[in-house]
């Protein structure tokens, strides 16, 4: 079961990065040609999948975490990794709160997409990395 919630957690991963970073790049380029076509496909993707995979990501993490905490939180590189993810999260919602100003037709909304995706995959690499080379980071 374990092993099953990782696997979940990672395949949601994958679809939530990819699917917010374009959220991202298509508000940018919205802004930019003042295009409310590309600003409600950025809507649809932030709302059809780019939410739904953040939420099962997060359910399968914490899933995970739940069945054994004491495990996780004695882990150095875990703190790390919860401290990017938060970031990863935070930048979630504010990618997807300018993308819902921009549909509603704010165009200077998306004009720092590129930016916060830039700043969103830095976080995201910033977790990967601290799961990749955990046995470096340890003390």
């Amino acid at each position: 079961m374990a092993a099953l919630l990782i696997v979940l957690h990672v395949m949601a991963n994958l679809v939530w990065i990819g699917s917010i970073a374009s959220v991202g790049w298509l508000a940018g380029a919205a802004a930019g040609a003042k295009s409310t076509d590309a600003a409600l496909l950025a809507r649809a993707l932030y709302l059809r999948v780019a939410t739904p995979a953040f939420i099962g990501s997060f359910v399968c993490g914490l899933a995970r975490l739940v069945m054994d905490p004491a495990y996780y939180m004695h882990l150095h590189w875990f703190h790390a990794k919860l401290t990017a993810v938060l970031v990863v999260i935070a930048l979630h919602h504010v990618i997807g709160g300018r993308t819902k100003k921009l549909a509603a037709g704010s165009m200077q909304a998306g004009a720092a997409g590129g930016i916060l995706v830039g700043a969103l995959l830095a976080s995201a690499f910033l977790s990967v990395a601290c799961v990749l080379l955990k046995q470096s980071l340890v003390p």
